[in-house]
């Protein structure tokens, strides 16, 4: 129903699977019962199509685009058989599913020119079990750390704050190993109770409560309580405009050493002592904000921060 020159300039959401054999309880994903493909020739023929109309950025939104290796390879080479420097592709992937022949295709990518979400959620393996997700850590951490050193993919990675019996320091942990493994941009997002998900037979046992209007957060468990909560939200949104945006590749370096949780966590809150909240977040409110907090708060060099800020600048 669109024009040629109003699909160019559109993101085209698409599906090659549906549904998920994983049962992580957050999601409402876990109550299909099997995961169904598409037709493979009839995808790639639409695929075909929107790219000759000028489509050129995709995104999968299956919930495991790397769950079957044969499909995911003829769908990566059909892509790269008719590659154009303006295509742009997302794939939301299982993050301990990389074998060799994915990994050398996906290595063939110009920079930046593909996106996974990667969806962790928890490092701790007592919580995924807590949730239903499996998961096998050593080869998650292998196939970032591949996807890093030796590809141009965008990394995104989901972490989740507010999981059954999850504390902060726990999550804090979690969050520590995945800022090691470098990923371009990392989710803090906030535990929401979708209504249906099995993630509800936790409220007793966990004191779960969430928000009664949408989208359900999350406000207290029986492990984060309110006032942490508060605090691990803010430092969500904090995250999200100072790291994730990549507006101080070379500044953020500097407040993150040598505890990344612990150090944004800081800042945070004292920034938020200084505005009062974290409604507003103009750059150049944030840019001075963290200007202050490395020279006055941490006593840094101001010839090293104002070298880094000014390249970032």
């Amino acid at each position: 129903l669109y024009s040629d020159h109003d699909l160019e300039r559109r993101v085209v959401y698409v599906e090659a699977s549906r549904g998920c054999p994983f049962r992580c309880e957050f999601c409402l994903s876990s109550l299909d019962k099997a995961t169904r493909h598409f037709d493979l020739d009839r995808l790639l023929q639409e695929l075909q199509h929107l790219l000759d109309r000028g489509a050129r950025r995709f995104k999968f939104i299956d919930r495991t685009f790397n769950l079957r290796l044969d499909i995911s390879q003829q769908l990566l080479t059909f892509f790269l058989d008719r590659w154009v420097d303006d295509l742009f592709l997302h794939f939301e992937m299982v993050p301990d599913r990389f074998p060799l022949e994915l990994r050398e295709l996906v290595a063939r990518f110009p920079d930046g020119a593909v996106q996974f979400e990667i969806g962790i959620q928890s490092f701790d393996p007592e919580v995924q079990k807590r949730i239903s997700r499996r998961q096998d850590l050593v080869k998650l951490e292998d196939n970032l750390a591949y996807l890093r050193d030796h590809t141009g993919v965008h990394v995104h990675a989901d972490l989740i704050v507010g999981l059954p019996g999850e504390t902060m320091s726990q999550f804090a942990q979690g969050f520590d190993r995945l800022v090691a493994l470098r990923p371009q941009e990392i989710q803090v997002g906030i535990l929401k109770r979708l209504r249906g998900t099995p993630i509800l037979r936790h409220d007793q046992e966990y004191a779960m409560v969430y928000s009664p209007s949408p989208p359900y957060e999350v406000l207290s468990t029986g492990a984060i309580p309110f006032q942490e909560m508060m605090k691990l939200k803010r430092f969500s949104r904090m995250w999200d405009v100072v790291a994730n945006r990549g507006r101080f590749p070379r500044t953020l370096p500097l407040l993150l050493d040598p505890g990344p949780f612990e150090r944004f966590m800081a800042f945070t809150q004292w920034a938020v002592q200084q505005w009062g909240s974290t409604k507003d977040l103009a750059l150049p409110k944030v840019a001075e904000a963290l200007f202050r907090f490395l020279v006055d708060h941490l006593q840094m060099d101001v010839a090293v921060v104002t070298q880094a800020m000014v390249a970032d600048y």
